[in-house]
């Protein structure tokens, strides 16, 4: 136990040392060159100056609610009320307000747009400036969303055919086959009865009241924020939003904003689907849905950003090695930890079959990570790793007077919605150079550990109808797990 214990110090010393111009117990600092705020209604707004392009602000509402809030009578109404945005709000009829942002240059859908998820909606509004007046009238855009949607009952029943026409035809195959999956994939949580397209039935005939209850106690500065990132001024932004937004109200018998929980797997599973307009046969893994960690400190920055992120790295580069060689078992795969649930987190793989099809796709992957989770991978690989991260990031340090606004302002909706450190670039270089060269082999192996213990897993493979190979059946694909293993 003793001997035990002084290894572990002496690691705990080598790792400080090597980064000894970091305290690793730092908290992560928020990026100096933005402007994060909060009204006294509880609505936080980030604003940042930025002149690519010139002449153009990219503006945001972000609602900090989905379709994870909805009561059983509002299956769809979170995506329902996104799309009463756009037919008329307080201070634009109808069509006026496509037509005024077309009249400036704004294409909707191209540009004009929104999407609800299971946790948070969010309307996308780049103003072109070179109208000086174009300004107030987007801040006023987003006002409306915010607070001015007017729901006419007749515009209500004439969007009722285009929501509907949506949950029919979808985004296309993937979207499609994906509504058929992830009820499975997340059964026994409410995100598996919470799809955001909702129900047909109940979007036919769905009560005027229950789409305003929606609206009326979800839509409330406390849950909201705008950003603004652009070629504008700091100190007139910051007035801007006080004026337009600083008079919106909360409910006075506010509902707790819930999260929903996911059970760990308790059982391997598999599914196949097929669409008609498929493209490809892809096959894929789900491990074991966990916690995910929010990374507040460097040393979280280190664990949860660094070294999964190098873990990925090079079980991808095995992955693309594969696709490379001269018998490929697939065309292309990849791996990440992510989650459509949030607060959660899985270690994902997937590939793209080629000629010998899904079974073969599926055993490649299967075996390569079983290779991993026995043997780890070589100092040589993690060395060609950190070198491939650390020029990633030099170039983009390199680069960063060049980047876009919109590009900023993904990075403040992860920090609003889910507490993603958004330290700037200029900390992330310095992190990443610094902490690099302290993170050892086993450190990165010790993830492939982790995964020893998520025997479970969900798999899944999709593709169109008619294939070349046959697909396997859910019974080829579970036996397949239980060989490797």
């Amino acid at each position: 136990m003793k001997k035990h214990f002084q290894l572990l110090t002496l690691g705990f010393l080598l790792i400080v040392s090597a980064s000894a111009q970091l305290n690793l117990n730092d908290k992560l600092p928020f990026d100096s060159k933005v402007k994060m705020g909060k009204l006294s209604n509880g609505l936080t707004y980030y604003i940042r100056p930025n002149q690519k392009p010139e002449k153009k602000v990219e503006l945001r509402l972000v609602v900090n609610a989905g379709s994870i809030l909805e009561d059983n009578d509002q299956q769809g109404l979170a995506h329902f009320t996104e799309h009463m945005a756009f037919n008329g709000t307080a201070h634009f009829k109808k069509n006026e307000l496509v037509n005024f942002l077309q009249s400036i240059g704004v294409d909707f859908g191209a540009d004009l747009n929104a999407y609800t998820g299971f946790d948070e909606t969010v309307y996308i509004l780049p103003i072109p400036l070179t109208d000086p007046s174009n300004y107030k009238k987007g801040m006023q855009v987003l006002q409306d969303w915010a607070s001015g949607l007017t729901f006419d009952h007749k515009q209500i029943d004439e969007e009722r055919s285009v929501v509907l026409e949506e949950s029919r035809l979808g985004k296309g195959a993937e979207d499609r086959m994906f509504r058929k999956i992830y009820p499975k994939q997340y059964e026994g949580s409410r995100y598996a009865l919470r799809l955001p397209i909702g129900k047909d039935s109940l979007l036919k005939s769905f009560k005027y009241d229950a789409i305003k209850r929606f609206y009326r106690d979800w839509y409330r500065p406390n849950l909201m924020s705008v950003i603004v990132v652009g070629d504008i001024d700091v100190a007139e932004t910051e007035k801007m939003i006080q004026q337009y937004f600083g008079g919106l109200k909360n409910p006075v018998n506010p509902r707790a904003r819930f999260s929903a929980s996911v059970a760990p797997r308790k059982l391997s599973e598999a599914m196949v689907v097929t669409d008609k307009e498929a493209t490809n046969v892809q096959v894929e893994l789900n491990y074991s849905t966990v916690k995910s960690t929010t990374a507040t400190t460097i040393n979280d920055y280190r664990k949860e950003t660094i070294i999964k992120s190098l873990f990925t790295t090079l079980l991808n580069q095995r992955m693309n090695e594969l696709s490379q060689s001269g018998n490929p078992p697939f065309t292309f795969a990849g791996s990440n930890f992510g989650s459509y649930a949030r607060g959660y987190e899985a270690f994902n793989s997937f590939a793209i079959a080629g000629k010998k099809g899904a079974d073969t796709a599926l055993n490649a992957i299967l075996t390569e990570i079983e290779r991993v989770k026995k043997y780890g991978f070589t100092q040589s690989e993690l060395d060609r790793a950190k070198k491939q991260q650390l020029a990633s990031i030099e170039r983009i340090y390199n680069n960063r007077d060049k980047t876009e606004s919109s590009t900023f302002v993904q990075e403040y909706i992860q920090h609003f919605l889910q507490q993603e450190p958004a330290p700037g670039i200029e900390a992330e270089y310095k992190y990443k150079n610094e902490l690099m060269p302290s993170i050892k082999l086993e450190e990165v192996n010790a993830l492939a550990n982790e995964l020893k213990q998520q025997e479970k897993i969900f798999l899944s493979v999709q593709g169109p109808e008619k294939t070349d190979n046959p697909l396997p059946t859910t019974n080829n694909l579970l036996a397949a797990v239980s060989n490797i293993g």
